[in-house]
């Protein structure tokens, strides 16, 4: 095929992106569409960086939270957990820092080739309940590993101690687990009313003895603002079989009167550590604004 044939293609193409484009003002939809129409530029050797930075910021004014559905979904989590006999803990978070959750996930990868946990029928981003699990569950070994050393255990015994108390708890390849979580859903935009916030990573090296070797190209792409709230649930079950949640694992009432179990502690500490990607760069640090029993 000729090069003038290839480029009249790739222009219809291009044509027909944007159409659909406006068609579906989705974020997700948008952002993939508008990728594709880039890395099109990208192939016939356009220079795009301006075009995504204007894509980013486009996308960053665009994604606004829709309250009322996501308090709906809440609540229906809510009621559906309550009804299949769960005991349930509403949690509330907030954002100290900028959150990167699903760097491997698709939306976001094009054009910025850096993906987000993105829900696209809500069109906010979130955090799974996956992440928030491991998270929890990375928490709770440390404080009660760290608990044992103390205590005069060997290393080897404090882990093996802890590590069947988080396999109790938190389940493993075998058997389900005591507790899960459900996805964190923002209930609150972050800084300057944002809920995305462009961030910006720059390139790493190998084999150059000084930057002045190279042509850096920073790799621009979304993050969860600092400030944005999320709500989410923890549930559980006080007995599954032969299993039992005993009650030095979770408070009976988790009120600032009341002596926290060192789950409870778990996840605070989880929350403060960082949930996701890059927490040794300060990314993705909260607070817990609210933990509390969910009555029927």
């Amino acid at each position: 095929m000729s090069r003038g044939r290839l480029v009249n293609r790739l222009e219809k193409l291009k044509a027909a992106l944007v159409e659909e484009g406006l068609r579906n003002p989705n974020a997700w939809s948008s952002i993939s569409i508008v990728g594709s129409k880039l890395l099109i530029d990208k192939a016939q050797g356009i220079r795009i960086e301006e075009d995504k930075r204007r894509v980013l910021e486009s996308i960053v004014r665009y994604v606004k939270i829709s309250t009322n559905k996501i308090n709906n979904l809440l609540d229906e989590m809510k009621d559906a957990l309550l009804s299949c006999g769960y005991n349930v803990r509403g949690v509330k978070i907030k954002a100290l820092s900028r959150v990167i959750i699903g760097m491997s996930e698709t939306f976001g990868k094009i054009p910025f080739e850096v993906g987000l946990s993105f829900d696209p029928f809500l069109n906010v981003p979130y955090i799974p309940g996956s992440s928030i699990k491991g998270a929890v569950r990375a928490g709770t070994f440390e404080l009660l590993y760290n608990k044992k050393r103390k205590e005069g255990l060997s290393a080897e015994d404090a882990r093996m101690y802890a590590d069947s108390i988080c396999q109790r708890i938190f389940g493993d390849k075998e058997y389900a687990g005591l507790i899960g979580f459900t996805d964190a859903y923002p209930v609150k935009e972050g800084e300057n009313r944002l809920l995305l916030y462009p961030d910006v990573m720059a390139p790493h090296y190998k084999d150059v003895e000084t930057e002045l070797d190279v042509s850096p190209k920073p790799v621009i792409y979304l993050t969860i603002a600092p400030g944005t709230t999320f709500r989410f649930y923890l549930f559980y079950r006080k007995e599954r079989g032969k299993r039992k949640l005993k009650e030095e694992y979770l408070a009976k009432e988790p009120i600032p009167e009341d002596v926290l179990g060192f789950l409870d502690q778990g996840l605070l500490y989880a929350f403060i550590k960082g949930v996701g990607a890059k927490t040794a760069l300060g990314y993705s640090i909260f607070s817990v604004e609210e933990y509390s029993e969910v009555k029927g």
